[in-house]
């Protein structure tokens, strides 16, 4: 989605791309999903894998929302999640939860 090597360290997209299939398997498994606001939750289902797969990429994520607004002219770290989350709705499998901004669920 916000591809080029000038929006962020190599180190923090190394450890996106690393930890992907991990996070593919959680969402087929229905113990994470994507929320309205960029970031990836965990659902009732999840254990203490999930929690940490989620703080560890959440962390990634709101520094890549960061360092992506910086590198664009009056754009907010809010508006990269958003459209973030919007592209992983589009990309998203049938199956996959997402959570809203009101925290309501809903499979696609």
């Amino acid at each position: 989605m916000f591809a080029g090597n000038s929006f962020g360290k190599s180190d923090l997209k190394d450890r996106m791309k690393e930890r992907l299939p991990e996070v593919i398997a959680a969402k087929k498994a229905g113990t994470v999903g994507e929320g309205s606001d960029g970031l990836l939750y965990v659902r009732p289902s999840a254990g203490d894998d999930e929690v940490k797969l989620a703080k560890a990429e959440n962390a990634d994520r709101a520094t890549f929302f960061i360092q992506t607004a910086k590198a664009l002219d009056n754009v907010s770290p809010s508006d990269i999640a958003k459209q973030w989350a919007k592209g992983m709705w589009a990309k998203g499998s049938e199956g996959h939860w997402y959570r809203s901004s009101k925290g309501i669920w809903s499979q696609k």
